[in-house]
Formats: structure tokens, C-alpha cells, sequence
């Protein structure tokens, strides 16, 4: 079966991320095989809706079986769960049945990216806070208060409580001195720059306290394998 491969991000006005994603994208044709067809595409902020996106690229990569996409989201929100299937559906019906097109799991879910972010937390102070966008949705943040336990960390969300703030104020309650904040992101942005300015005014209002900023994952050669080794076992 000869399959093409579509990275779907969110979309930003901010370039950054897109950025990161292109160089992602041509790392991972170098890592999967010569003829390999990869590319990235975007729900929101794109010139065309995704699942047009999704169909000019099937028909693009010419003799395929399939398109396999790869939500590169982090958490199971509304955007993977409802908005994402939503478009696939359209585009299947705009492709018809020639080429089949496969969804994987997000990024987030896959036990190796859990791994990768698990080593970010080395470099910072033994109480951290894991801070991710955080969903609305009915078990959309359940991956993250895992992943929380499991490196014993505590969740704050960008979007829902609890905030950042409630999760600092929480922990110099409890003595702390030193608070690590891990941004729960895969490459800087927007949001990102958003977090590191709400860190900054936290450290004025708690002058007492050291808070350390964390990166976003990133683009890295563990993140290129990650992705490779999820692409390259997907079922026949």
C-alpha cells in the first residue's frame, strides 16, 4: 500500500509555528522512505478549508492508496475530536473511494511524545507546573492531569481553570519557593509569548518566589523520530 502523509496543526497568525512545522515536515522526508509524499496542513487560519487541503493533496501525490493524518494536537479537544473528523469526511466525499484516508491518534496520546515531553521536566525545580491549553470538552483534559501525576506535577490550563495563577498562589501556600512552569506546547507563539508575560507579572506580584519559565518541546531530532516511528507503524 502506497501511502502520503498530511501533519495537521492548528493554524496561527503567528509565522513561528508554521515555521517550525515546515522544518518538521522536511526533516521527516528525509527520515521516511525517498518516496514519500509529506506535507502539513492547517484547520484554522489557512487559505482554503481543510478538507480542500486534504483533497488537492491526495490528488497531488498522483499513483496512492492512502493519506494517513496526524493531528499534531496534544490533547483530545473539539478541534480532534468533532472539527477534524468533520473535514475528513468532506474530503473523502470530494476524493471518492480511490484513495482511502486514515486519521491517526493525536500526537499527545502516543506514548513516546509523553516520554519526550517527560524530559523537559529535568532542568526544572522539583515543584513544577505543567500549563497546557486546557478544553472545554468532557475528558479533553484528562491526558494532561495524567501526564501530571505521572511526573508529579500539577496542572494549570491557559484557557479553563485552573489558571496559572491559581496554581502558583496554591503552591506558595504550601512553602514554595521555587516554581518551575512547563509550557505543555509544541513550539512557541502567540500563546507561548502570552505565558512568559503572565510569568513575568506573577514574579512582580510574588517578588519572594522564583518562577522558572520552560520551553515548548520544539523542533528536535527526538520529536522527528517520535513522529516518523507513528507514521511509519501504521497499520495496512
Amino acid at each position: 500500500m502506497a501511502d502520503a502523509f498530511l501533519l495537521v496543526s492548528h493554524g496561527s497568525r503567528d509565522p513561528r509555528p508554521q515555521i517550525a512545522i515546515d522544518r518538521l515536515v522536511a526533516q521527516l522526508r528525509l527520515q521516511l522512505s525517498p518516496a514519500s509524499e509529506v506535507e502539513a496542513a492547517q484547520l484554522e487560519l489557512a487559505d482554503k478549508p481543510l478538507h480542500l487541503q486534504i483533497s488537492n493533496f491526495a490528488r497531488k501525490c498522483g499513483d496512492i492508496d492512502r493519506v494517513v493524518i496526524l493531528p499534531l494536537f496534544l490533547i483530545p479537544g473539539v478541534h480532534v475530536m468533532e472539527d477534524i473528523p468533520t473535514e475528513v469526511v468532506l474530503a473523502q466525499l470530494e476524493i471518492g473511494d480511490k484513495v482511502k484516508l486514515r486519521v491517526t491518534s493525536f500526537l499527545g496520546s502516543d506514548p513516546d511524545f509523553a516520554n519526550l515531553f517527560a524530559q523537559n521536566r529535568s532542568s526544572l525545580p522539583r515543584q513544577s507546573i505543567i500549563l497546557a491549553h486546557g478544553s472545554r470538552r468532557a475528558g479533553g483534559n484528562e491526558i494532561v492531569e495524567r501526564l501530571a501525576e505521572r511526573m508529579d506535577l500539577v496542572a494549570a490550563y491557559w484557557s479553563v481553570p485552573p489558571s496559572l495563577a491559581q496554581q502558583v498562589a496554591a503552591a506558595i501556600d504550601t512553602g514554595a519557593t521555587e516554581i518551575g512552569i512547563i509550557p505543555y506546547f509544541l513550539f512557541s507563539g502567540g500563546i507561548t509569548d502570552a505565558i512568559a508575560e503572565s510569568v513575568a507579572q506573577l514574579q512582580q506580584q510574588y517578588p519572594q518566589v522564583r518562577l522558572v519559565f520552560g520551553e515548548p518541546i520544539g523542533n528536535s531530532p527526538a520529536l522527528v523520530n517520535t513522529i516518523g516511528k507513528i507514521l511509519a507503524s501504521i497499520d495496512p
